[in-house]
């Protein structure tokens, strides 16, 4: 998961920048693809594109995305605690084949799940310390998100 968070971000970072919202946002974009700006937000057109179809999956978020999986029981997940610093967005997505309800605690946040109808929680991590992430109703932990 590290890895992916690296590359989620650096996929949005090349999106951020090729929208016009970088230290290059006074440029004009170039109408040529193999033009690239001198800058360390550089991307080409052709980038532009495939970042947009990047950040179209991700609908244009900019922070830690942590997807579970609960099946069968068993809960997968990247990581068992998840470190994010301070005031970052959180988006957390929970597929689960039972019928429940995601809690984040320490920020009661509380999303229904079951099969077919994930769940979706997104947040600023703005409350430093430790929070269980859990099934409610089953008393599963999904994983801890420790904010820095």
């Amino acid at each position: 998961m590290p890895h992916r968070r690296r590359t989620l971000a650096w996929v949005l970072m090349i999106g951020w920048a090729a929208a016009g919202c970088g230290a290059d946002a006074g440029q004009e974009p170039s109408a040529d693809p193999t033009t690239t700006t001198t800058n360390a937000t550089t991307s080409t057109a052709a980038a532009s594109t495939s970042t947009s179809e990047a950040t179209t999956t991700t609908a244009g978020f900019a922070g830690t995305l942590i997807e579970v999986r609960v099946s069968g029981g068993k809960v997968e997940t990247a990581e068992r605690r998840v470190r994010v610093d301070r005031g970052e967005p959180v988006r957390i997505q929970v597929e689960a084949d039972v019928t429940d309800e995601v809690h984040v605690h320490g920020y009661d946040l509380k999303r229904p799940v079951g099969p077919g109808n994930p769940a979706t929680i997104e947040f600023a991590a703005d409350l430093p310390g430790i929070y269980e992430v859990e099934l409610e109703q089953a008393k599963r932990k999904l994983f801890d998100l420790e904010v820095r």
